[in-house]
C-alpha cells in the first residue's frame, strides 16, 4: 500500500437494503411507543414557594338529543312562517365621500411662507445685534412688511426662482432623494 492508496475492502460498509431499512425504522417506532422508565421525582426545598399550577374545573355534559330527520309537516311549518314574515332588509349606512377643497391658484405678488419665515428670522437676528430692546409683534410686523415689499420686487422673486428651480434639477439630475 502507497501513501494515497487506502485499502478500499477494509474501510467500506456494506449498503443495506430497503427491506433491511424498513424493519429497522418498524423496530425504532415499536420502541419509541413502549412506556419509558418513569423520571425520578424532584424533592423541593421547603423553603422556596412552591408554584401550584390551576386545576381544571369540570365541566358538566348534558345529554345530546337525538336527531329526528324532518317530516313534511314540519318542512311545511317552517315554509309558512318564513314566507309570513317580511323580510326585514338592512341597508349599509353609505359614507359620504369627503370633498377635497380646490386647491387655491398661487398669487405671485404674496410671499411663500418659507420666504416670510426666512425675513422674519433675519429681522429677529437683527433685533438682538442692536442696544434697544424690540418686541415679538414689532419684530413680525415689520418682517412680514419687509417680505412683502421685498417679492413685490421683480428682481428678487425672480432670483429665489431660479436658485430653487436650479437646486430642484441638481436634486433631480443627480438622483439624491
Amino acid at each position: 500500500m502507497t501513501l494515497y492508496e487506502a485499502d478500499l475492502d477494509a474501510i467500506a460498509v456494506p449498503v443495506k437494503s430497503v427491506e433491511e431499512r424498513a424493519e429497522e425504522r418498524k423496530r425504532k417506532l415499536k420502541d419509541a411507543k413502549e412506556p419509558k422508565v418513569p423520571k425520578e421525582k424532584k424533592t423541593r426545598d421547603p423553603k422556596e414557594p412552591s408554584e401550584k399550577k390551576p386545576r381544571s374545573k369540570k365541566q358538566k355534559v348534558e345529554p345530546v338529543e337525538e336527531v329526528v330527520a324532518p317530516t313534511e309537516e314540519t318542512i311545511e311549518k317552517d315554509l309558512t312562517e318564513a314566507l309570513e314574515t317580511p323580510a326585514v332588509e338592512t341597508a349599509e349606512p353609505v359614507k359620504a365621500k369627503k370633498l377635497r377643497a380646490p386647491r387655491q391658484k398661487k398669487d405671485p405678488t404674496i410671499p411663500p411662507q418659507w420666504f416670510a419665515k426666512y425675513v422674519e428670522g433675519v429681522k429677529a437676528e437683527q433685533a438682538t445685534l442692536k442696544p434697544e430692546k424690540v418686541g415679538k409683534k414689532k419684530i413680525k410686523a415689520e418682517a412680514k412688511e419687509t417680505a412683502s415689499k421685498s417679492w413685490n420686487n421683480g428682481l428678487t422673486r425672480n432670483r429665489v426662482q431660479n436658485e430653487v428651480d436650479s437646486h430642484m434639477s441638481r436634486m433631480y439630475c443627480n438622483n439624491v432623494f
